[in-house]
């Protein structure tokens, strides 16, 4: 496997600033995660396809995931039920294009993203992978729970703001107390509810 030169990634940052920005691995507090997104929508991964970018200097692979939509919980509902978000790195044959932090799916993933500048920046999670919630089941309980990126059961959205290279500690946090999709959804909702952060104003 060959890894494509990364001259094409670093034209891709001069020629576009705010991309860059979008992939900053500063938390964001909840309440900046609920204001910063565009969209949130919880759905299930349908489909991923990688693909050369002909139209950005250097040809970069793009990894499109498409996820069925069960849930709009901001911006408009899609009219074909599903979406398309556009990520930086892939593999196509036996070239591929690594970005540290990006995050990776499977199909059959659950997932409740929080999104903003989709197919115009690096990653269209806000965040990268502060973006990204898993809904998970726990077949002990045999309910479904919200995890952070990382995998690390998420029991408060005060959560959201650790960074996501936790300690080990972090990681041994119950499935059974993580919050149901039903409870973080409603968190967002009260959020939404709620003015945004003064800084996020300006």
């Amino acid at each position: 496997m060959h890894l494509r030169p990364l001259l094409a990634l670093a034209a891709a940052l001069l020629l576009s600033a705010p991309a860059a920005q979008a992939m900053s691995v500063v938390p964001p507090t909840f309440p900046e995660l609920v204001a910063e997104a565009e969209s949130i929508v919880r759905g299930k991964v349908t489909a991923l396809r990688s693909a050369y970018d002909e139209t950005s200097p250097g040809r970069p692979i793009r990894t499109y995931v498409t996820f069925s939509v069960e849930r709009t919980l901001k911006g408009t509902a899609p009219t074909a039920d599903s979406v398309t978000l556009v990520f930086l790195g892939g593999t196509v044959g036996s070239d591929s294009l690594e970005v540290a932090g990006m995050p990776k799916f499977n199909i059959g993933d659950r997932e409740i993203v929080f999104v903003a500048r989709n197919g115009h920046t690096f990653c269209p999670l806000i965040g990268a992978g502060h973006g990204r919630y898993r809904v998970l089941h726990d077949a002990t309980t045999q309910r479904d729970y919200v995890a952070r990126e990382n995998r690390t059961p998420l029991e408060s959205t005060t959560e959201v703001a650790l960074p996501l290279e936790a300690p080990a500690a972090a990681r041994l946090k119950s499935a059974a107390r993580a919050l149901s999709p039903a409870d973080f959804e409603t968190s967002v909702l009260q959020a939404l509810a709620t003015p945004a952060p003064a800084a996020l104003q300006n």
